[in-house]
């Protein structure tokens, strides 16, 4: 758990998703957290391509 917290804090880019991750840091597992960002970019990724138009009708399904 001290090993999870100090990857995340001696990386820069982890403060700008720091208060998207405060669950899976309370819960101290690492694989968590790290399923937990795969799946926030995966969905931020999807977003960016159905907003220009390129990527799978995503609108739809909100």
């Amino acid at each position: 758990y001290v090993d999870t917290l100090y990857f995340f804090y001696t990386y820069p880019w982890c403060f700008l998703f720091l208060s998207f991750s405060l669950v899976p840091l309370l819960v101290g597992d690492f694989l968590l957290v790290v399923l937990f960002y795969f799946f926030f970019y995966f969905f931020i990724i999807i977003l960016l391509l159905s907003a220009f138009g390129c990527g799978p009708d995503f609108y739809f399904v909100l």
